[in-house]
C-alpha cells in the first residue's frame, strides 16, 4: 500500500489528531501520496440543520488552507490530495456542487451514509431487510457514480442488508457491474476491518471478485495510526485474494471544475 486517500480531521467531530501527524505516519509507512477526505460540509434546506458527523460550511476555507500549506511543505517528500467524502443527495447536489466549487479540491470519494437524504432518509448502517431501501441505495448509488464526480466509492457495502440472499445479489452485482464498466474503483475499508462492522462483507467482496471490479484499501483513518497498520493490511489482502482481486495501488482523482 503506498497511497492512502480516505482520511478525517477532527472537524467531522470524531476524528482525533493534527493533519501533520497523519503526513507523518504516512510516511512512516512508504506512503507516495496521502489524500484527506474529510466529511464535506453540506448545505441542507432545513433551517438549522447540521449533521453530527462532518464539518461546518464555515469551516471548509480553513481545511483547505491547511492542507494547502502542507502540500507546499512535504512537496519533496509526498503527495498530498485535498479531497472530501461527499453523499449523493440527488435534491440538494447541484447547490451544494455549486458551493465546493468555489474551493481547489482535488478529488470527492462517495460515501452513502443516508438514503435520500439525512432530514428524510435512512441511514444505511442500520440493519434492515426491507427490499425497497435496498433497491433505493442501488438506484442512488448507480446515479451518483453516473455523475462522474466520484473518484471512488467508498464502503459501498455500507448498506447493512439483512434480508432476501438472493435480492442482495442482484442489486450489488448492478453496482459492481457498472463500477467496473466506469473504471471506477471500489473500497475495501480497513476501518470496518479492524473495528469487525457488518463490512467489510464477504458477499459483497465475493461478487466483486467476480465482476472484475478495481479495488483500493481504504484506511478511513479517523487517528494518525489508522493510516498505516501494516498487519491489517496484510490480512486484507488475503481475504481479496480468495476472492479473486488484487487490490490496485494509487487512483486517479477527478479534481472537482
Amino acid at each position: 500500500m503506498i497511497a492512502n486517500y480516505h482520511t478525517h480531521t477532527p472537524r467531522c467531530n470524531h476524528a482525533e489528531g493534527a493533519e501533520r501527524d497523519y503526513i507523518e505516519r504516512a510516511l512512516e509507512g512508504g506512503f507516495r501520496e496521502l489524500g484527506f477526505s474529510d466529511h464535506t460540509p453540506y448545505l441542507f434546506d432545513v433551517p438549522g440543520y447540521y449533521s453530527r458527523f462532518r464539518m461546518r460550511p464555515e469551516q471548509l476555507p480553513d481545511y483547505v488552507e491547511t492542507l494547502l500549506a502542507l502540500r507546499a511543505e512535504y512537496a519533496d517528500r509526498i503527495a498530498i490530495h485535498i479531497g472530501l467524502e461527499a453523499e449523493y443527495y440527488p435534491r440538494l447536489f447541484s447547490r451544494q456542487m455549486d458551493f465546493l466549487r468555489q474551493f481547489p479540491l482535488d478529488y470527492l470519494i462517495l460515501g452513502q451514509h443516508a438514503l435520500y437524504n439525512e432530514t428524510e432518509g435512512f441511514f444505511t448502517p442500520r440493519p434492515t431487510d426491507d427490499k425497497k431501501l435496498l433497491d433505493q441505495y442501488r438506484g442512488q448509488t448507480l446515479e451518483a457514480l453516473e455523475t462522474g464526480l466520484f473518484s471512488y466509492f467508498a464502503h459501498p457495502d455500507l448498506f447493512f442488508f439483512t434480508g432476501d440472499p438472493k435480492a442482495y445479489d442482484r442489486h450489488v452485482r448492478a453496482i459492481c457491474r457498472r463500477a467496473r464498466e466506469l473504471s471506477i474503483p471500489l473500497e475495501f475499508n480497513l476501518l470496518g476491518f479492524q473495528e469487525q462492522k457488518h463490512y467489510p462483507d464477504p458477499t459483497f467482496w465475493r461478487i466483486a471478485g467476480e465482476e472484475g471490479c478495481p479495488v483500493v484499501l481504504g484506511s478511513d483513518a479517523h487517528d494518525p495510526a489508522a493510516v498505516w497498520n501494516p498487519a491489517l493490511i496484510a490480512k486484507a489482502e488475503t481475504i481479496l485474494s480468495a476472492f479473486g482481486v488484487t487490490p490496485i495501488e494509487t487512483v486517479s482523482l477527478h479534481p472537482i471544475r
